[in-house]
């Protein structure tokens, strides 16, 4: 991938490209300029923001940083639809300095989008409000969704999400919602959905039979769950110490062991290429779930005793629930994962996908989440440039996507060390910019991006 850097002080300094540093992803295209203008919610211009352009078709990057006038320009950019991503982050005394007031935490992030954007020779320029990122004391600290070989490995058994304590306080797991969301799949949706599809390529959940919300916007106030668990307790029965975590495994068992089901046996080849759960805080077992509804548990979702199980708390509507018989994390990465909290759950509206005309008592619902509730949240990417979907949560949840080198390589998506206290406490990378806060590293439940 080449990345083309251009910094923009008082004045305009374009550096561009030559049409013919493009190589073979140029199609003998003439390049043209692009300018991009970059405001606070408060219309005010945001000086030296960072601004990346992904162009989708060539996987080509290009970096900009804005003037005092919040405002970047480039001379030559090769005709496209790229996703625009702009980041800044400043120390809690120049947030004072800029805005007049302190807010909480020693740094402040902002981030905003502008996905899905066509470049071309008619010369559009863009805007970008950057929105200040919502961050939490309880963040996500390691997803593996890849699985591990299919021969020689535990496949998708092995998958767990990790979620760690990044405050210097104890907080109580008791009560926190895991959700997995529903999103489109691809960025160029069909004649048929296109009706029922924002600009991105992403639903437009307006659109949905039914919709009804009493404030905000339902696309941008609220994001919509496949499936959600809750962690069990009493308020405090599970407290998670300042720099651990819990994880939540599938099946919480050790998966470098040859497993026996119903006389069936499912070897591991190679122990190295799969981790241990036994020691998980929490498993998303559905056995019982699924008998309750009249189907059978999926065969390998066993219940261990010593690990405590998450409560499932939708998996669909009752008449239509969702036919995944456990907590299988998409392998390819086209999954988006949120924690969130809320007393009110119980209240939760359900709606269908907006493409659906027709509703009756077997339709397929998705569970409607506010998105000023949610703790953390990350999106993850296909692991084939060609093959992306449309950015699913808000810049203020998570301004990027990260993406696996492949499915079934045993990797997970790690959160990047930020610092250490003296104490020896590690504080990981919160900036809601997934792309810069994590790496793909070999699964390590427990561990520590190196």
């Amino acid at each position: 991938m080449k990345k083309i850097f251009i910094a923009i002080v008082a004045t305009i300094l374009a550096y561009g490209c030559a049409e013919d540093e493009f190589g073979e992803n140029s199609g003998g295209l003439t390049t043209v300029p692009y300018s991009i203008t970059v405001n606070y919610e408060t219309n005010k211009p945001a000086q030296n923001t960072n601004i990346k352009l992904i162009n989708l078709g060539t996987n080509d990057s290009y970096y900009l940083v804005t003037d005092e006038n919040g405002f970047a320009y480039l001379a030559n950019i090769l005709p496209g639809t790229y996703n625009i991503t702009a980041t800044k982050t400043m120390s809690a005394e120049a947030f004072k300095d800029e805005f007049g007031f302190t807010e909480a935490g020693e740094e402040i992030s902002f981030n905003g989008t502008l996905n899905n954007t066509n470049i071309n020779a008619t010369f559009q320029p863009g805007k970008i409000k950057l929105t200040q990122s919502k961050t939490g004391d309880l963040v996500i600290k390691q997803v593996y969704y890849a699985g591990s070989d299919t021969s020689k490995g535990a496949v998708t058994r092995d998958q767990f999400i990790e979620v760690y304590n990044n405050s210097n306080q104890v907080i109580y797991a008791d009560g926190l919602y895991l959700a997995l969301l529903n999103t489109a799949l691809t960025t160029t949706p069909t004649t048929t959905n296109a009706p029922y599809t924002l600009p991105s390529g992403q639903w437009d959940w307006s659109k949905s039979n039914g919709m009804s919300i009493t404030s905000g916007d339902a696309n941008n106030d609220y994001v919509y769950a496949d499936f959600v668990v809750q962690i069990p307790g009493n308020g405090t029965q599970y407290p998670i110490q300042p720099g651990a975590s819990i994880i939540i495994a599938q099946t919480g068992i050790n998966h470098k062991e040859p497993l026996t089901v119903d006389g069936k046996n499912y070897k591991i080849d190679n122990p190295e290429l799969t981790v241990d759960l036994s020691m998980a805080e929490f498993e998303a077992y559905l056995g019982d779930f699924r008998k309750s509804i009249g189907k059978e548990p999926w065969p390998t979702d066993l219940d261990n005793p010593a690990v405590p199980n998450v409560n499932i708390s939708y998996w669909g509507i009752p008449g239509a629930y969702s036919g995944v018989s456990d907590l299988i994390l998409d392998t390819f990465g086209r999954d988006s994962f949120i924690i969130f909290r809320d007393e009110n759950f119980i209240n939760y509206k359900f709606y269908p996908l907006p493409n659906v005309v027709t509703v009756n008592t077997t339709t397929p619902h998705n569970i409607q989440i506010p998105v000023n509730k949610i703790i953390d949240g990350i999106d993850t990417q296909h692991f084939r440039p060609a093959n992306l979907r449309p950015k699913a949560l808000p810049a203020q949840i998570d301004a990027s996507a990260i993406n696996m080198s492949n499915f079934y390589n045993s990797n997970s998506v790690m959160r990047k060390i930020k610092s250490t206290t003296p104490e020896g406490r590690i504080i990981l990378e919160d900036t809601n910019n997934t792309a810069n806060d994590f790496i793909e590293m070999k699964a390590n439940p427990k561990g520590f991006a190196q």
